[in-house]
């Protein structure tokens, strides 16, 4: 499983990277690189095909896929920080320190090292584009400036459909699991950002995903995104 994620974040990198250096050569960096490939998150209630239209998403846009396990083998490794500081521009990176310590200052509730990688992360990954980020609370780290951000749910018995049929459990451990992963879920974001996972105000759409039907929600989703996307501020200019 670790070699399968180093896999995918190395050639993640490896994309930034080359990316980074045209945009450079070409002294377009600081403009150009913020509005290429804006960052998409997705939240999900647990059994809501989320990840599914996430992986969608990510498929229609060409953008690598970062769930939980990915984004905190990024949190983890010093390897993987560094090189995202070093594929920053001077600019951004100068921007960082002081970006995250004012979000702690103002709006976060748990200071421990695990939300500051967290936080360093998903902002460098904000400025970095063409990734669609799964759950972790990206979309209260990004902000609704930046990004398109998307809150998948769908009726606990659809849920508990979709996992029985999917995993092959029993309907009565569909539903514990249901319940424990959403209030770990909900625990999570309410201990690091102070904020309700299902507050609608915290994403640009909230989608019932009741008929099961990924493929055109994904599809609708798409559109929404390149609409808000044409429209949307640098992240630079939020932060500065």
């Amino acid at each position: 499983m670790t070699h399968s994620i180093d896999s995918i974040v190395d050639r993640q990198f490896r994309r930034w990277e080359m990316e980074s250096s045209i945009l450079r050569k070409q002294g377009a960096y600081r403009e150009s690189k913020l509005l290429t490939h804006p960052v998409i998150t997705v939240s999900r209630q647990h059994g809501s095909i989320g990840s599914d239209i996430a992986a969608m998403l990510a498929e229609r846009f060409h953008y690598t896929l970062l769930n939980r396990d990915i984004i905190d083998r990024m949190c983890e490794s010093t390897d993987y920080s560094r090189r995202l500081l070093e594929t920053l521009d001077d600019h951004a990176q100068s921007q960082l320190t002081t970006w995250v310590q004012s979000m702690l200052a103002g709006r976060f509730v748990d200071e421990g090292d695990y939300v500051r990688a967290l936080l360093k992360t998903v902002y460098s990954i904000a400025r970095l584009g063409g990734v669609v980020v799964v759950g972790r609370g990206s979309n209260f780290i990004v902000g609704l400036e930046h990004g398109f951000h998307v809150r998948v749910v769908a009726p606990r018995e659809r849920r508990i459909e979709h996992l029985v049929r999917r995993t092959g459990v029993t309907a009565r451990e569909a539903l514990h699991e249901i319940d424990t992963t959403d209030r770990h879920r909900a625990e999570f974001v309410r201990r690091v950002f102070g904020r309700s996972m299902d507050d609608p105000l915290g994403y640009d759409v909230v989608v019932n995903a009741a008929d099961g039907a990924a493929e055109s929600i994904a599809g609708w989703l798409a559109g929404a995104s390149l609409e808000k996307f044409a429209h949307m501020r640098p992240l630079e200019a939020r932060l500065t």
